[in-house]
């Protein structure tokens, strides 16, 4: 009956260690470059937006420019992430069979 069960957990730590290091990897990859990229690229964009006439900055701030800048950025990061983890949690993709 042991033996059994630890051939259960063997089967299934051989099965998901490799898909959860890659997730791993995955989030660090992102919290460590691609966000600080994305982040600097926005920061880079409102400054330029910031750097208008005052009754440009209040329109665009009426018309919700800097908060669609924003969402657009974290929208790109976020898919961009999602594409990564999915890749890494796919079979070939945890096994290094690309």
């Amino acid at each position: 009956m042991f033996q059994v069960l630890v051939t259960a957990g063997m089967f299934v730590l051989d099965w998901i260690l490799p898909r959860l290091l890659s997730v791993a990897g995955t989030v660090a990859v992102s919290a460590y470059a691609i966000n600080p990229i994305f982040e600097f690229l926005q920061g880079q964009v409102l400054q330029k937006l910031n750097g208008l006439s005052a009754d440009a900055v209040r329109f665009l701030q009426f018309a919700g420019v800097f908060e669609a800048v924003s969402v657009v950025f974290s929208a790109y990061a976020l898919a961009i992430g999602l594409k990564a983890a999915k890749a890494a949690f796919a079979k070939n993709g945890a096994k290094g069979n690309v």
